[in-house]
């Protein structure tokens, strides 16, 4: 039957595919009636029968009206109905959630725009879905957007949740009966190349970073004597994601920036600045807001030391330095501790239809590597791309395996994080019923 925690966004989400009859199986004098109170919002009857046909119209498998069991699946709908709303009363009291409307309007133009090609034009789409739906376009367009807003808010809060749960003690057990349920469905595995690397970050001079220092203790000094904060921000940062904003970086808990960021802003109270360095330059940073010791939200300020070309060189000799180490037979684990960038990871599992999909720089010296190769050093750029973007990165083959059917090993950590997941969902959930008012009269 159906699993409510997969469910809980294909309820919110699901969407008619082209062509297919939305028509609702109710008889014409039916009276619609409150099927489930949740905290302040009622279910109604047709709601559920909607989404049970929904749900029923993209898997076959699951039972139509004349199916026996069909009863019960309408209470699997209806549970995972009042699992959505459980989850989005609460995200409308956190503060952290914010929807992107932007794109959310992009992808419902996307969307709406693909389904006009399928149907062979708009005025084609319009007719079927009043003929199969009984709406407009535009009321069509609404209720998806609706419904995609409601998507982005569970998953945003979910995973917010997710990330400072308590971790669910799994057996052994439970993760191969998940293995045996979900190895029907595994695909061939594809040809894999493994790999350890260390990435090197050419660093600023002293007297680059002092000038930067400078500069951003310059620019502190006028927003204390009172320079908008929003306009030296658009005027002088380098992150220009936030720059664009005013600087403005939104509400964050600890984990979600640089731990030498995060040191600096949840010292200071709303209305403080303080200066942070970090691999990324200086912060200037700007505390608007707090909820006690665990959220802030802030603005800040970059300013990024300019690397010369002899930083650049001084890079390239490190990374030279670091290829004939590794050729010696150096454990590449021992040069990642000691030269290694630490915001880029040691070690990458890559299927070969993927390498292009890393910096060139990679796939053309990997796509022909063998086991025991290092190659490199490797330059590639981050970010925008500027100079100081720039890495360098020494790489070397650790494995390479042909396609072949997926083993328990080769998805156990992902088995794991996945049945992690829903365990914390579930439990996150009944946290939620606990605290919200629930009334089921279906």
């Amino acid at each position: 039957m159906l699993n409510r925690i997969c469910a809980l966004l294909a309820v919110a989400s699901a969407v008619l595919p082209p062509g297919a009859s939305a028509q609702v199986s109710l008889q014409p004098d039916l009276v619609d009636r409150v099927v489930a109170i949740v905290g302040d919002s009622a279910v109604l009857q047709t709601e559920v029968i909607v989404a049970a046909q929904r749900l029923a119209l993209a898997d076959s498998t699951l039972p139509g009206p004349l199916d026996p069991t069909y009863p019960d699946f309408l209470q699997e709908v209806l549970g995972s109905q009042i699992d959505r709303l459980l989850v989005i009363q609460a995200a409308e009291r956190d503060t952290l959630i914010r929807v992107d409307e932007a794109t959310i309007d992009q992808q419902i133009t996307s969307y709406i725009d693909g389904l006009a090609t399928q149907f062979g034009g708009q005025p084609a789409l319009q007719q079927a879905i009043r003929e199969e739906m009984g709406m407009t376009l535009a009321e069509f367009r609404e209720a998806r957007r609706t419904e995609a807003r409601q998507e982005q808010i569970v998953q945003l809060f979910m995973a917010t949740q997710r990330r400072t749960a308590r971790p669910v003690n799994l057996s052994e057990d439970e993760l191969r009966e998940r293995f045996r349920e979900l190895q029907p469905q595994m695909q061939q595995r594809p040809r894999t190349l493994t790999f350890r690397q260390v990435v090197v970050r050419p660093e600023a001079s002293d007297s680059a970073r002092a000038l930067a220092r400078a500069e951003i203790d310059s620019i502190a000094a006028l927003a204390r004597g009172g320079a908008d904060f929003a306009t030296l921000a658009e005027q002088n940062s380098a992150d220009l994601g936030s720059a664009a904003l005013g600087g403005d970086v939104g509400w964050f808990r600890r984990g979600d920036m640089v731990t030498e960021f995060e040191d600096v802003a949840f010292a200071l109270r709303a209305g403080q600045m303080g200066i942070a360095e970090s691999v990324f330059g200086y912060h200037l940073i700007l505390v608007e807001r707090t909820r006690g010791r665990s959220e802030v939200m802030a603005k800040h300020i970059l300013k990024v030391p300019e690397l010369s070309e002899n930083d650049i060189a001084t890079a390239r000799e490190v990374a030279r330095t670091i290829l004939q180490r590794a050729r010696d037979g150096e454990s590449m684990q021992d040069l990642y501790d000691e030269f290694g960038d630490p915001t880029e990871p040691d070690s990458l599992t890559v299927a070969y239809p993927q390498l292009s999909q890393l910096p060139p720089a990679y796939g053309g010296a990997l796509g022909t590597a063998s086991v025991g190769d290092v190659v490199g050093p490797l330059e590639f750029r981050v970010g925008a791309g500027t100079q100081s973007d720039l890495r360098l990165a020494v790489v070397k083959v650790e494995e390479i395996r042909e396609a072949g059917a997926f083993t328990f090993e080769d998805v156990r950590p992902l088995l794991a994080q996945q049945l992690q997941e829903i365990r914390q969902t579930e439990l996150i959930l009944e946290r939620l019923r606990q605290n919200t008012y629930v009334d089921i009269r279906m």
